[in-house]
């Protein structure tokens, strides 16, 4: 990981470690902010697992998600996003993308999640890539997404593999 992604990537666990910090008197009492942090953290760990079992993590995203690449670009729209940010990736891979959670952090709407992503390539070297995703929920959906992660492990992946016609 270079400089600049690291940079990056610290100050995404730096935030997140704000969250897992927030004190209780930001807490509405009523237990709602509570029941939002649960549910959002539960969501999460459904995607997580869905993706890991064939399915697609994804289906999280509300229709008019803005996922914003740090230090890339920023994406408006779950087709625009999965078309033009997940897409050069994904289409590169022979197996599907594994991913571990490593650390979740959760406050109200925003879940926060740090996590190992693994698969094989289709000329059959290895890829992983570290990544800190700031997710933040609208009821049931994902609808802003912070996403650090290491651009130079996607750049030697975009580089090496053609993507396939």
């Amino acid at each position: 990981m270079d400089a600049r992604n690291r940079r990056g990537f610290i100050a995404a666990v730096s935030i997140a470690s704000g969250l897992a910090l927030a004190p209780a008197a930001l807490a509405d009492g009523g237990g709602g902010d509570q029941q939002d942090t649960r549910r959002n953290t539960a969501a999460v760990r459904r995607a997580f697992a869905r993706q890991n079992s064939g399915g697609s993590f994804y289906e999280i995203l509300a229709d008019d998600v803005v996922w914003t690449i740090v230090n890339g670009r920023t994406y408006h729209g779950k087709e625009q996003f999965l078309d033009e940010g997940a897409a050069p990736v994904l289409t590169r891979l022979r197996t599907s993308l594994h991913m571990t959670p490593l650390r979740l952090w959760a406050d109200r709407d925003t879940v926060v999640a740090m996590f190992d992503a693994d698969a094989v390539a289709l000329d059959g070297v290895a890829y992983h890539n570290n990544y800190c995703w700031i997710m933040r929920f609208r009821g049931s959906r994902v609808v802003e997404v912070f996403a650090f992660l290491d651009l130079v492990a996607v750049n030697e992946l975009v580089a090496r593999v053609g993507r396939p016609s």
